[in-house]
């Protein structure tokens, strides 16, 4: 059964960035529609058949033909966000100016990363940050203490929170 269309999915965290479950091919285009510049993929190859779970090449060739920027900046379910993983995906946004879809298996790595990339870069301040995500539904919360590190250059080499196996 296809999943259900992309607007029904989508969790606006702020006016330039979203975040969904799972995209597949065919949401490309609708992304394309919705008015996303780019694609901000967090969910690692092979975490699901690829029935349910597209590999990131796929993905990208269809942002590519639906004219949308692609980054796939992948982050095992559970594990720290790498201090590489956070330059990718704050490289990536600030190249790419728009709005951002991030997806993984619920949204939460790509709201996470997100979030931490843009304190690392100063795209916007942490209070905002958790802010909008709580405003969206979501709790960035056990991430302030990084989010300000992040902020002040000071930030550990990775992060992770106690609650990170449920994202």
């Amino acid at each position: 059964m296809p999943p259900p269309p992309l607007k029904d999915r989508l969790t606006h965290i702020t006016p330039h960035f979203a975040i969904a479950p799972q995209l597949m091919i065919a949401d490309m285009i609708a992304a394309k529609q919705a008015g996303f510049k780019m694609i901000l993929n967090a969910r690692p190859d092979g975490e699901e058949d690829e029935g349910e779970q597209p590999l990131s090449a796929a993905l990208k060739a269809a942002s590519a033909e639906a004219g949308l920027a692609y980054a796939y900046v992948p982050v095992l379910n559970g594990a720290a966000f790498s201090h590489n993983a956070l330059i990718a995906a704050g490289e990536a946004m600030t190249d790419n100016r728009g709005p951002v879809l991030g997806f993984c298996l619920t949204g939460m790595r790509s709201l996470r990363l997100w979030a931490l990339a843009s304190a690392l870069y100063g795209i916007t301040k942490p209070d905002a940050l958790i802010l909008a995500a709580t405003n969206a539904g979501n709790s960035l919360e056990n991430f302030r203490e990084h989010l300000e590190r992040l902020a002040r250059n000071e930030a550990p080499l990775y992060v992770a929170d106690t609650a990170a196996m449920m994202i």
